[in-house]
C-alpha cells in the first residue's frame, strides 16, 4: 500500500511536469531564429502579394498592416502579457500543490569507532498544500489592478490599430496627391514645350521676336524643375506608404484611387463619440482604476494574511516507509518596517490623482484636437470648391490667350502667366481633394472609430 502511495506521488509529479510541456514547446518555437513570422521580422512583398504589375487598393492596404506591422504585433503580445499577469494575480485564490520525492544513502562513522564504509539508506515522498484562506483584501485588490491593466492592454492594441488605420490612409492619399500633382507638372511641361515650337514658328516667319523664344525656355526649364521636385516627392510618398504597410522595399505596385468621403457632422457628437471609443481615453480609465485598485492594496498590506497549509509523506530507511501528516495555519503579518507601508499609501493615493490629471488633460488634447481637424476639414472644404472654379476659368482664360497669342493681340508674359495660373489652379484643386480625404481620416482617428457619416 506505501509503495502504491508513493507510485502515486512520483506520478503526480510527472503530470505535473507534462502539463508544461505544451508552454515549453511554445516558447522554444519562439526562440527557433529560422522560423521568425513575418511582423516579428519584417514582412516580403512577395509574402503579401505585391509585384510590380499588382494594384495596392486602400482596403488591402489597411489589412497588410494591420497584420503585419510590427507595431501591431508588439501591442498584441503585450496584451498576451497582460492577460498572463491576471492569470497569475487570480491564480492566487488557487491553492499551491507541491510534491517531492528523495533517495540518500550516508556513513554514520564517528570518533568513538573504526571507520567503515557501512551506510544506511533512506527514502522519502510527500506532497504538500498550501491555501490562502483571507488576506484583508490584497488578493481581490491585486487582482482588479491586473484586470484593469488587462483592459489597458486591450485599449492599446486598439489604439495601435487606429493609428494604423489614419497612418496607411494618409499615405494612400498623399501617394495619389503625388501622382495626381506629377501629371499636372507634366502636362505644364508639354504646354510649355508646344508654346515653344509655336514661338520658334513664328520667330521664323516674322510674326515674333527672339526674347519670345529666351522667355518660353526659361519657362520650360522652370516647369521642368517643378516636375523634378514633384518626381521626388512622389517617390518619397511611395516610401512612406510602404513604411506604413511594414514593408522595408518598394515592389512598385500601382495604387487604385478609392471613392472620395464625404462628412456631415455635429461637432458636440463628435466630441461625445470620442470620450466613448477614443482608445487611448479608455485605457487612461482602465489606468485610473488599477491606480485605485492599488490604494486598495496599499491599505490591505497594513492587516495580516490568513493561510491554510498541510502536509504528507512517507520516509523512513527502509521499505515500507512510514507515513506522517500535518496541517498548520499561519497569520502572517509586519508589525512595522520603517514607515514603509504608509509611505506606500501616500504613494499609491498620488499616482490615482496623477492618472485622474491625465485623464483630464487627454479630454482636453482630444477636443482640442478634434476642433483643429474640424476647422482644417471645412477649410479644405472650402479651397476644393473654389479651386474647382478657378480650374474651369483658367481653362476658359488660356484658350482665350492662346488665341490671341497666335494673332499677335497677347504677349509670351500673358500666355505664361495664364499657362502657370491654371498649373496652380490645378495643383491646388489636386491638393484640396486629397488633403479633404485625409481631414477625414484624422478626425475618424480622433473619434477612434470609423462608424460617423
Amino acid at each position: 500500500m506505501v509503495k502504491n502511495n508513493g507510485f502515486r506521488t512520483l506520478l503526480l509529479i510527472a503530470l505535473l511536469w507534462l502539463a508544461g510541456c505544451s508552454s515549453i514547446n511554445d516558447a522554444r518555437k519562439a526562440q527557433d531564429t529560422t522560423a521568425i513570422p513575418p511582423g516579428e521580422r519584417t514582412v516580403r512583398a512577395k509574402e503579401v502579394g505585391l509585384a510590380p504589375n499588382s494594384t495596392l487598393t486602400i482596403n488591402r492596404a489597411l489589412e497588410i498592416a494591420l497584420t503585419y506591422h510590427p507595431s501591431i504585433v508588439q501591442s498584441k503580445q503585450s496584451l498576451v502579457i497582460a492577460e498572463k499577469q491576471y492569470s497569475d494575480a487570480v491564480a492566487i485564490y488557487l491553492p499551491s500543490i507541491n510534491a517531492n520525492a528523495d533517495y540518500g544513502i550516508k556513513t554514520s562513522n564517528t570518533t568513538a569507532g573504526e571507520e567503515t564504509n557501512k551506510n544506511s539508506k533512506s527514502y522519502s515522498t510527500g506532497a504538500s498544500l498550501n491555501q490562502l484562506i483571507y488576506d484583508f483584501g490584497k488578493t481581490p485588490a491585486a487582482m482588479r489592478q491586473a484586470y484593469e491593466n488587462k483592459l489597458a492592454a486591450e485599449a492599446s492594441l486598439r489604439s495601435t490599430q487606429n493609428n494604423i488605420y489614419y497612418n496607411v490612409r494618409q499615405a494612400y492619399y498623399n501617394l495619389i496627391k503625388q501622382q495626381s500633382l506629377v501629371k499636372v507638372d507634366e502636362e505644364t511641361v508639354n504646354q510649355f514645350q508646344v508654346h515653344l515650337d509655336q514661338v520658334k514658328e513664328l520667330v521664323e516667319v516674322g510674326r515674333r521676336i527672339k526674347y519670345d523664344i529666351t522667355k518660353s525656355e526659361v519657362d520650360l526649364g522652370n516647369a521642368r524643375i517643378t516636375l523634378v521636385d514633384a518626381r521626388n516627392a512622389l517617390r518619397t510618398s511611395r516610401a512612406v506608404l510602404n513604411n506604413s504597410l511594414g514593408l522595408a522595399e518598394d515592389p512598385q505596385y500601382q495604387v487604385e484611387e478609392p471613392a472620395g468621403e464625404t462628412l456631415s457632422y455635429k461637432f458636440d457628437e463628435l466630441y461625445q463619440s470620442a470620450l466613448q471609443n477614443q482608445p487611448d481615453l479608455a485605457a487612461q480609465i482602465a489606468k485610473e482604476k488599477a491606480s485605485s485598485a492599488a490604494v486598495d492594496q496599499s491599505i490591505a498590506n497594513l492587516f495580516p494574511s490568513l493561510s491554510l497549509g498541510g502536509n504528507y509523506n512517507w520516509n523512513g530507511n527502509d521499505l515500507p516507509l512510514v507515513w506522517n501528516w500535518s496541517l498548520t495555519g499561519l497569520l502572517n503579518g509586519t508589525l512595522f518596517n520603517g514607515f514603509r507601508n504608509t509611505n506606500q499609501i501616500d504613494e499609491a493615493v498620488a499616482a490615482l490623482r496623477s492618472a485622474r490629471a491625465a485623464r483630464a488633460l487627454l479630454e482636453q488634447q482630444i477636443y482640442l484636437n478634434l476642433s483643429q481637424a474640424v476647422a482644417q476639414m471645412e477649410n479644405d472644404r472650402e479651397k476644393l470648391e473654389i479651386a474647382t472654379l478657378v480650374v474651369q476659368n483658367a481653362k476658359e482664360n488660356l484658350t482665350l490667350v492662346q488665341e490671341q497669342y497666335k494673332i499677335g493681340k497677347a504677349s509670351s508674359i500673358e500666355l505664361t502667366d495664364a499657362l502657370v495660373s491654371l498649373s496652380n489652379a490645378q495643383s491646388q484643386q489636386v491638393q484640396a481633394h486629397f488633403n479633404y480625404q485625409i481631414d477625414v481620416a484624422l478626425i475618424k482617428k480622433t473619434v477612434g472609430t470609423d462608424k460617423i457619416k
